[in-house]
């Protein structure tokens, strides 16, 4: 999981960020024919899928050496969700903190 607090100031330096993907799931299959010209294999394209990783720049902390790049795939689904957790905990806290209100009024009162 990507520390998120850090994108904005990991893109500008240009250490991290969302790139397109392509793998080919299946590979594309040539027409055959025989001795007579009759197809006995018809030809079918290659499948593609098209994913979008979160791209981040790594190095050995010992020598400072340039590592492989981290990748990890995400979704629209699964960054949204995300999001959707963090607003449900930031209410929650909110809420928390909204009830703490009567709380302490009610302890100054002793």
């Amino acid at each position: 999981m990507a520390n998120w607090e850090k994108y904005a100031d990991d893109k500008a330096k240009s250490l991290g960020g969302f790139e397109k993907k392509e793998k080919i799931i299946k590979e594309a299959v040539a027409e055959e024919k025989d001795e007579f010209d009759v197809v006995i294999v018809k030809a079918e394209p290659a499948e593609k899928k098209e994913y979008v990783v979160y791209k981040k720049k790594q190095w050995d902390s010992a020598t400072g050496e340039a590592l492989a790049d981290s990748e990890q795939e995400y979704s629209l689904e699964q960054l949204e969700a995300e999001k959707d957790g963090h607003d449900k905990a930031m209410a929650d806290a909110k809420a928390k903190s909204d009830a703490m209100v009567d709380v302490i009024a009610d302890f100054k009162k002793l």
